[in-house]
């Protein structure tokens, strides 16, 4: 149990000394809040599509149809469920109508599915392979925000268009499609080199921006205990529990199991800080929420993953 849990803070550190580092970053004044925008741009326009792309071209899942949607239903489905739980919990916390209960719902019902997930996923095994697995899920994660998230903000049923215009989500779909096609093969070496060197960026900046973001909003943001309390309570203990017991009931394979692990191991998103301000939520609430999680999940985080490899023998 000890070497377990050794080799997996091994695994899980890179990730945290990366945000650590975007936190010193900004905090330092290295790099100003000027250039967040242009990154965030850069990160979703370009160099995780080609991440996406590279992992996913000639990925054996992303050639399955019957698998592509059962990854993509499990990943919307979780959420669909985990914001459901979030809200009916809401009230019994203190966080009513008029209270954040529907900031807090998004805000901790919504995981850090991509940016964090995908280095702890190479971190801890290193397959391509898995990361496929791990996009098509997040293909129906981000389906299930646009839609059932912006409905809790706004308390109108509505999916936004503009979710399948993201760069992440257009490259999956090509992947999906030059996989099934055979296409891939015709895609140029030099195209494929480059490509796969501008994915390789991907991954180390995402966290330094995740740590940047953290930097930025530590200082201003007002902390509660209630708040604060709920979102642990919440995040990083109930639905760790439901994803791990869903991959554990389910007849899923160990692929599926290992992304879903790790996905309950996650703190609350930061992308929700976005939406709160764009459909009129809580911003304030949703940064707590989001810092919080994020800071405890340095403890937590190796815990999730340990018990959760032993209860699916992975």
């Amino acid at each position: 149990m000890t070497s377990h849990l050794l080799a997996v803070l091994t695994a899980t550190l890179p990730v945290f000394i990366i945000v650590i580092l975007g936190v010193g970053l900004r905090k330092w004044n290295i790099i100003d809040k000027a250039i967040d925008s242009g990154l965030t741009k850069l990160l979703l326009n370009l160099l995780l599509p080609c991440f996406i792309l590279h992992n996913i071209i000639g990925s054996e899942v992303a050639s399955d149809l019957p698998k592509v949607l059962t990854l993509a239903t499990l990943g919307a489905g979780i959420v669909i469920v985990s914001l459901a739980i979030t809200y009916a919990l809401a009230p019994q916390l203190g966080m009513g109508k008029g209270e954040g209960r529907r900031s807090f719902t998004v805000a901790a019902g919504l995981q850090n599915y991509g940016f964090m997930a995908v280095p702890l996923l190479m971190s801890l095994y290193g397959d391509k392979e898995l990361l496929a697995t791990l996009f098509l899920h997040n293909l129906g994660v981000e389906l299930a925000i646009f839609s059932i998230g912006i409905m809790i903000f706004t308390g109108k049923f509505t999916l936004n268009p503009k979710v399948f215009l993201k760069g992440p989500v257009i490259a999956v779909f090509i992947g999906i499609l030059l996989n099934i096609t055979h296409l891939e093969s015709l895609i140029p070496i030099p195209a494929l080199t480059s490509i796969g060197w501008l994915g390789a960026t991907a991954v180390p900046l995402s966290l330094i921006a995740i740590g940047m973001s953290i930097g930025e909003l530590l200082p201003e943001t007002k902390y509660s205990l209630k708040v604060s309390f709920s979102a642990i309570l919440i995040r990083l203990m109930i639905l760790p529990a439901l994803i791990i017991s869903i991959a554990y009931f389910l007849p899923l394979d160990d692929s599926i199991k290992k992304v879903l692990m790790v996905q309950a191991a996650m703190p609350a998103a930061l992308f929700p800080i976005v939406l709160a301000r764009h459909y009129g939520g809580k911003p304030s609430l949703v940064t707590e929420v989001a810092i919080t999680t994020s800071i405890v999940s340095f403890l937590t985080m190796p815990l999730v993953i340990v018990a959760g490899s032993y209860l699916l023998d992975l």
